[in-house]
């Protein structure tokens, strides 16, 4: 499991804008052995949860009835193992974290069938939204906007669009898709720093093996998956970018599905389900095994385990997190005092690692919309219980779950993060 812990967050990250692969986009980075090993892996320790989807013996090719029932009957039986993460020991027994379960695996049913299918096509993509307040699952950040395009990494395409309001924006390429693929890294990436913006706001950005003019990131034949994500402090304040994917040389139009198609994709999402709903979970389960309610530094730990970076982790991009457990009555008070930097965020997420809301302010804070003490420093209550005081993060029922702080765009030392347990009731009166 090492390096895994922080798989999520590194993967979730965007890259600092002066050090962002400019150097070399050439390189295709090898995903880590060990951490491919555990997407591999199902529940009951087997591998490649969800088999690849073949025909039955005695289903007669020729017949379209009997092939499609087929399919959904290999897809169901599919599906079954992944809700053994529900029974797992490590996995709590309570309504909420229970009822959440079930809501993920149904959430990443439609998240890999949109990857597999409706805009699996790499000759006629799509930059489609990927996440939404109702397709979470991977740690997102609610001050982030994330889109995606499948690619075949041996082809060349073509994005346009108008770059929009968000501060800080980045386009990566990555070899594998986690939980679709055994494996996922960085082939080559471009932040706001470097992407070139006409004077009306276009862009254009070119995705292919050769060089191009312009703006363009390298591609090698096993990129798969254009990643784009925006940040900003307020959404409500920022003009979302827009994005066009064309594959040069395209002629025509997607062809009509056939039964094989569809049963091919719906064989990869009953693979994504497991594997994606797993490997988030062994992430939050390692941190809720270390002591709750505290932080700890992910630059730190990879030093002192003697370990490189992982190769999923963009360059430039630092987290601290942790795992909270309270009781109804008690709130967790987490203080720092963060230096100037473009960006940092604190967010929680639930056991299934959810944000506990994509949409409401009040479960997330960043440098700009938190209230600060006079000395500089920041103090956030995470509590199910409004506290009276400022910089409340609402846990909307939630009495355990991830804590996520995002360091960005900086070289920086993440800031030091001290947490204490105390009773909600003695805040209001607190100076």
């Amino acid at each position: 499991m090492r390096r895994f812990l922080f798989l999520g967050l590194a993967v979730l990250a965007f890259c600092d804008a002066g050090t962002a692969f400019a150097s070399d986009q050439s390189k295709t980075q090898k995903a880590d052995p060990e951490i491919a090993a555990s997407r591999r892996s199902s529940p009951d320790g087997q591998e490649n949860p969800g088999r690849p989807f073949v025909f039955p013996k005695g289903v007669s090719m020729s017949n379209t009835k009997q092939k499609s029932v087929a399919a959904w009957e290999a897809f169901c039986d599919q599906l079954k193992q992944a809700g053994a993460v529900l029974v797992q020991d490590a996995t709590p027994a309570d309504e909420l974290v229970q009822a959440e379960g079930l809501r993920k695996l149904v959430r990443m049913i439609r998240m890999g069938f949109e990857a597999s299918l409706e805009y699996g096509n790499t000759d006629f993509p799509e930059v489609y939204q990927l996440v939404t307040p109702t397709t979470v699952g991977e740690g997102e950040n609610a001050d982030a906007h994330y889109h995606q395009a499948m690619l075949d990494g041996s082809k060349t395409y073509r994005i346009t669009g108008r770059r929009g309001e968000a501060p800080f924006i980045e386009f990566t390429v990555y070899a594998g898709k986690i939980g679709l693929d055994s494996g996922s890294a960085v082939v080559g990436a471009m932040t706001e720093a470097e992407l070139k913006v006409d004077p009306d706001g276009g862009y254009e950005l070119m995705l292919s093996p050769e060089p191009q003019p312009g703006n363009w990131i390298r591609t090698t034949p096993e990129a798969t998956v254009l990643f784009i994500r925006q940040y900003t402090h307020d959404w409500r304040k920022t003009k979302d970018a827009t994005f066009h994917i064309e594959r040069v040389g395209a002629k025509g139009g997607r062809p009509p599905l056939t039964v094989e198609e569809v049963g091919r994709a719906m064989s990869r999402t009953s693979v994504y389900v497991a594997r994606s709903v797993n490997i988030w979970k062994a992430i939050v389960d390692q941190r809720r095994a270390a002591p709750p309610n505290r932080f700890f530094v992910f630059e730190e730990e990879q030093k002192q385990k003697g370990e490189e970076e992982a190769p999923e982790m963009p360059v430039g991009h630092r987290f601290s997190s942790g795992y909270f457990r309270l009781a109804e009555d008690e709130a967790l008070v987490v203080t720092f005092k963060p230096a100037e930097v473009p960006y940092w965020g604190l967010a929680i997420t639930n056991y299934w690692f959810e944000p506990v809301t994509y949409t409401q302010h009040s479960s997330h804070y960043n440098n700009e919309t938190a209230r600060y003490e006079a000395d500089g420093s920041v103090r956030v209550v995470i509590a199910a219980k409004d506290p009276g005081v400022p910089n409340w993060i609402d846990t909307l029922g939630h009495l355990e779950g991830s804590m996520i702080l995002r360091w960005s765009r900086t070289r920086l030392p993440v800031p030091d993060l001290q947490a204490q347990v105390v009773k909600v009731s003695t805040l209001a009166t607190a100076p």
